[in-house]
């Protein structure tokens, strides 16, 4: 991969912020502190998706909620965008005005609740990771399978209602 440079202007608070990080981890330079935060960002998200347990039908329920790639640049506050998104569309579609509309969890074949309540325990940088991992799934055109959340970096566990064929 090319290698880019990217220039910015930060406000005062920012710039203050990373002087102080310069200095602290002596790093000598705010460029080099800048591509080593960014760094920092990175790792974080990546390692906080490792930490999220989803089974496939729940993440692909989550790819439905959420349904594309856009996302906002903000971490959330005391619950993610995810859960919010989640907890709408869940609760849209069981007040829904028309007979017989499927459920989240009947179509996908998951406990909606229990969801939502693990999805409401995740911090602000897990549920960052989440959202983006869902929009790039969605990007990449990838698989509704355990394989294809493996190519954005969420392992998901298969669901327990798929079997091989038998039964």
């Amino acid at each position: 991969m090319a290698e880019g440079r990217i220039s910015t202007r930060l406000s005062g608070d920012v710039t203050a912020w990373l002087e102080d990080r310069t200095d602290r981890m002596m790093t000598g330079s705010k460029d080099i502190q800048a591509r080593l935060e960014l760094g920092v960002w990175r790792n974080a998200l990546m390692a906080e998706l490792r930490r999220i347990r989803l089974t496939v039908d729940q993440a692909n329920c989550l790819a439905d909620v959420m349904n594309g790639t856009i996302m906002d640049a903000a971490l959330a506050g005391s619950a993610g965008i995810v859960f919010y998104s989640a907890g709408d569309a869940f609760h849209l579609v069981h007040e829904s005005p028309f007979p017989g509309e499927s459920t989240y969890g009947a179509k996908w074949g998951i406990d909606e609740e229990a969801l939502l309540n693990y999805l409401r325990g995740l911090g602000p940088t897990a549920d960052h990771s989440l959202h983006d991992a869902i929009s790039r799934w969605w990007e990449l055109d990838a698989d509704p399978t355990v394989e294809g959340w493996a190519r954005v970096g969420l392992t998901v566990a298969p669901s327990l209602h798929h079997d091989d064929g038998g039964e």
